[in-house]
């Protein structure tokens, strides 16, 4: 049975990889909080592996803070680049494999099309630099690798945008949200549903870069309203422009990316992020979040 290293285990999308775990048998995953691996310490990679040998590295770990990170250069790289170094190097010298995860912002967002995992990127802020930084390092490793991009993920886990509507919701008739950003939710339990079947049948590393979200477009004002319509709640979406919402980080306006590729070649299906909203919306009434 291979056994995979996951990062960032008590991260959000770590904790969605521990929630499906039990549905893939066949593949042993260990998490590891950043106090067990840290991956900007290297012997702590070491340290485990010593103890619970693996075959690849599932990295969830990153610095996800955008605004805090144009002001943290130093602290967003030694993570994001820095730390997948790391990983790249103990993977090289023990012949492991890597799966990484990347995002939307290594693009510029003045795109009118999908992007396509070839289209050329353009990070317009430090977050989507470091994380293109990591790509590229990986791309020049010699064992088997894939990063996967991805945008917008919700989940029931850590802080996300579902779950931040869903408690100004209770505080405020009204919330402004952003009406020209565009872009695709991906619900974290889907991703990592798909990273594990694609493990399962071995076709993970089948191309060095794949495009993971969910099905259908929309603006955050828009998810934010399919978010307060399931919270059957009164709240009131109010759209607002960008230049109305001035955050220390520049955010591409456009930044759907085209999923192509992991449906059509590697035969993935991919539900609707209305559909993953339901199910993610079910689970906080499930467990009292509501």
């Amino acid at each position: 049975m291979p056994s995979y290293l996951v990062t960032g285990g008590s991260g959000q999308l770590g904790q969605c990889f521990q929630e499906v775990a039990k549905e893939f048998s066949e593949t042993n995953l260990f998490f590891a909080s950043r106090n067990e691996v840290d991956i900007t310490r290297p012997k702590t990679i070491a340290n485990l592996y010593r103890k619970n040998p693996f075959v690849g590295i599932i990295n969830c770990a990153a610095y996800t803070n955008v605004d805090r990170a144009e002001n943290e250069k130093e602290s967003i790289l030694k993570i994001n680049t820095e730390g997948l170094q790391n990983l790249i190097a103990f993977a090289e010298n023990k012949n492991l494999s890597i799966i990484h995860f990347s995002t939307d912002y290594v693009f510029d967002g003045e795109s009118f099309e999908p992007y396509q995992e070839k289209s050329i990127t353009s990070p317009i802020g430090v977050y989507g630099k470091s994380k293109l930084q990591g790509e590229i390092l990986l791309s020049k490793e010699s064992s088997k690798n894939v990063t996967i991009r991805t945008s917008w993920i919700f989940s029931s886990f850590g802080k996300n945008f579902v779950k931040t509507i869903t408690r100004l919701a209770k505080e405020k008739s009204a919330i402004k949200v952003v009406h020209d950003q565009w872009g695709k939710p991906t619900y974290g339990i889907d991703l990592a549903r798909t990273v594990l079947k694609l493990i399962s049948n071995n076709t993970i590393y089948t191309f060095p870069i794949l495009h993971y979200a969910n099905q259908g477009v929309c603006s955050w004002k828009e998810f934010a309203e399919a978010i307060v319509y399931e919270l059957e709640c009164k709240t009131i979406i109010q759209g607002i422009t960008t230049s109305a919402y001035p955050t220390i980080a520049k955010r591409p306006k456009y930044s759907i990316l085209d999923t192509d590729r992991i449906e059509n070649k590697l035969g993935v299906t991919i539900p609707t992020w209305q559909e993953s909203l339901k199910k993610c919306m079910q689970i906080l009434k499930n467990d009292g979040s509501l």
